[in-house]
């Protein structure tokens, strides 16, 4: 459901916000009624662009894809869920990174510990010296 903010308040934007709108009043103006919204998890979203460049860069240097990078950082800082067997095959449920999954302080967190691995274990897979040394830089001026 989408709203749009006016200068006399919020009117409905979506056809959800519309329906939601129409069960809720009883024909007076949307800005006449009081709803109640809150922000599910509010996002650095500097912070989250810069993470996601990194990881997209670091991928890039290491001729793979970003969710690919992505998954084994988060894998390697304990955000997964091992379901078990299926068919023979391990299933492993990966956390998602989204402002609606993680909160800023998780994804603050999980930023600490994936440049640790980063560091470790994905700078010395880049055969590039040049963009290795670059991206040790990179990974070394951000803050945890």
């Amino acid at each position: 459901m989408r709203l749009v903010l006016t200068p006399t308040g919020f009117e409905p934007f979506d056809a959800e916000a519309q329906d939601f709108h129409r069960d809720l009043c009883s024909g007076e103006p949307f800005a006449a009624h009081v709803i109640e919204i809150e922000a599910l998890h509010d996002r650095d979203m500097v912070e989250h662009r810069r993470i996601m460049g990194t990881i997209n860069a670091i991928a890039k240097a290491l001729h793979t894809t970003p969710e690919k990078v992505r998954a084994e950082l988060l894998v390697a800082t304990g955000n997964f869920q091992l379901l078990g067997e299926l068919l023979g095959t391990s299933v492993v449920a990966i956390n998602s990174m989204s402002r609606t999954a993680m909160k800023d302080h998780e994804l603050h967190l999980f930023w600490s510990e994936a440049r640790e691995v980063i560091i470790s274990k994905l700078l010395p897979k880049i055969t590039d010296v040049a963009e290795r040394e670059r991206l040790t830089e990179v990974i070394s001026l951000q803050p945890a």
